[in-house]
């Protein structure tokens, strides 16, 4: 069994797929989540270290399903290092919890890293419709990383590469968790954390909060409400649905979206 210190509770995904949702259900179950974060609950104490590491990565390998060995070894040092400090830093700021772990939607994309330095990690990946996200207005992961990603920089249609970047990085997110993580990779849609008829997120729960009981499984379901934009891609005219869904490839079908 890992220690504690080396066995947090780690929630990412592409920018708008409702992360910050599933933090405040994992709160109300129970489990810190870091107390220096940004206003959608973003750990602060991340995307330092992770602006000096993802886009040379990206650029040396065009894969987030890459091999510690690819990485350079400044770079994995600096990732090791910062990530074991941040780790001891959260615990520092809860007092040693027993559950612990951060939101930050950029940590799936160090997860050899991650799985180096925090051997014990638990890992959710929070997946939402790509054809949603490429019509939100948050497309911060896409300024910062498109271009070190596909090797050129977004052009004119900017949803078209919003859900060919959320259909490869969910790809890759989800190819490297399984190969690093096996058991301990969860991949949960937000759509059905959303549904009060959906078992998703109670079982989630209940694998990540060991024993948690009906009143703290109560209160996690009503922290996650469906966020705003919910299939929204439905109103826009067939031909662009349809283009939207050539552009992200089988990723739709993978994850469940028709």
């Amino acid at each position: 069994m890992q220690s504690p210190d080396m066995s947090p509770i780690l929630v990412g995904g592409t920018g708008g797929s409702g992360t910050r949702a599933i933090r405040d259900a994992l709160i109300a179950a129970g489990v810190f989540m870091g107390t220096t974060v940004n206003h959608a609950g973003d750990l602060r104490h991340l995307p330092p270290l992770l602006d000096q590491l993802v886009n040379p990565i990206l650029a040396r390998t065009r894969s987030l399903d890459f091999r510690v060995e690819d990485v350079q070894d400044d770079l994995r040092r600096l990732a090791i290092d910062g990530l074991r400090d941040i780790a001891a830093t959260v615990r520092a700021e809860g007092h040693n919890p027993t559950l612990w772990g951060w939101k930050n939607p950029r940590v799936l994309y160090i997860l050899p890293l991650i799985a180096e330095a925090l051997p014990g990690a638990r890992i959710v990946q929070v997946v939402r419709d790509g054809r949603d996200i490429a019509l939100s207005n948050n497309q911060k992961q896409l300024d910062r990383h498109f271009e070190a990603y596909f090797g050129t920089p977004p052009g004119p249609d900017l949803e078209q590469d919003s859900i060919r970047f959320w259909a490869a990085t969910n790809q890759d997110f989800l190819n490297c968790g399984r190969r690093l993580f096996g058991e301990r990779y969860h991949v949960l849609k937000l759509e059905a954390a959303t549904d009060p008829q959906d078992p998703a997120l109670a079982d989630l729960l209940r694998h990540l909060v060991p024993g948690i009981g009906p009143d703290r499984l109560q209160a996690a379901r009503a922290a996650v409400t469906t966020l705003p934009g919910h299939g929204r891609w439905r109103d826009l005219p067939e031909t662009r649905q349809q283009a939207l869904a050539q552009a992200a490839g089988p990723a739709l079908s993978l994850f469940g979206y028709s």
